[in-house]
């Protein structure tokens, strides 16, 4: 479990200190709208520096990064595996005939 604590540890410090892979940025005609009614923008331009991006009045620049990795054990895994070494711990194994006796009202037919 800690070593799965420690990996989730590490992803989550990743993503803070993760550094754009690209920038993006748009022409934002501020107070007018397109015939949707939407706030009027141009296309976005896709640059590698922020250096490159249009850094005038009225354009709207966004950094980029990747997807940050899934974890590949989820917290609902790690708290089912928990819970299944509990009733493992708490729930000694059963025995053939306590098994039989359980399943053997089952099996007869209903009167």
């Amino acid at each position: 479990m800690a070593r799965v604590e420690g990996e989730l540890f590490k992803i989550a410090l990743a993503s803070l200190e993760a550094e754009p892979i690209a920038w993006r940025y748009r022409y934002v005609k501020k107070g007018v709208m397109d015939s949707q009614g939407e706030l009027w923008v141009g296309d976005w331009k896709y640059v590698p520096k922020k250096e490159d991006c249009n850094d005038r009045p009225n354009y709207e620049i966004q950094a980029l990064f990747t997807a940050p990795p899934v974890p590949v054990t989820s917290e609902e895994l790690v708290k089912a595996v928990h819970f299944y070494e509990q009733l493992k711990r708490e729930n000694p194994p059963a025995s053939g005939n306590q098994i039989n006796g359980l399943t053997m009202p089952v099996k007869r037919p209903a009167d």
